[in-house]
């Protein structure tokens, strides 16, 4: 399927009887899409899991670091869980079991960067302080929310955009659910 300059290949399992999680991946490392996928199976014994891989053909030259792609793929979801999976970054097995967990409609959570933690509280939830790949949040608390498109920083913005509408919405987990840029190491 052909959304715009992006193509946004779906992988889902189709199990109607639990909640969607749809993940989503710009893709420019597709060499990494195997180690991911062998990230996220786990996630289908507690999820719905829809994969979405958004490759960039290059067409979109203002986009920086796959923002474009990440708003092709908003588009294409209506409802459920949405977290966006750096095609570098992999998530840690607590991951799935941690999100069924969130009794709110998003959550934010540390990252585990290698040498250290990237730690998450309510002040942190701004440009520069996080990193796309430590919120998970319903696609109806992020509305119209979408990434600028010229702008490095602009993963902080997005979720500093969708927190500063409603911080009550937010549930803040205090263990490192995800690898930082683990497949660059």
């Amino acid at each position: 399927m052909s959304v715009d300059a992006c193509e946004i290949i779906a992988e889902n399992e189709g199990d109607l009887a639990k909640e969607r999680l749809t993940i989503i991946t710009p893709c420019s490392r597709p060499h990494n899409l195997q180690r991911l996928a062998e990230s996220i199976r786990p996630g289908r014994l507690l999820f719905d899991v829809v994969w979405l891989v958004v490759f960039d053909f290059g067409e979109c030259e203002k986009s920086k670091v796959g923002n474009y792609q990440r708003n092709c793929a908003l588009d294409a979801i209506e409802s459920g869980w949405v977290y966006f999976l750096d095609d570098d970054t992999v998530m840690h097995l607590d991951f799935f079991r941690e999100l069924a967990k969130v009794k709110k409609e998003a959550a934010a959570f540390e990252q585990d960067l290698g040498n250290g933690i990237r730690p998450v509280s309510p002040e942190r939830m701004r440009v520069q302080k996080i990193d796309m790949g430590q919120v998970a949040i319903r696609r109806e608390v992020i509305g119209d929310t979408r990434f600028e498109l010229g702008i490095y920083e602009a993963d902080g913005m997005f979720i500093e955009t969708v927190y500063k509408r409603d911080p009550a919405r937010w549930e803040f987990l205090h263990k490192p659910l995800t690898y930082y840029n683990a497949l660059r190491r």
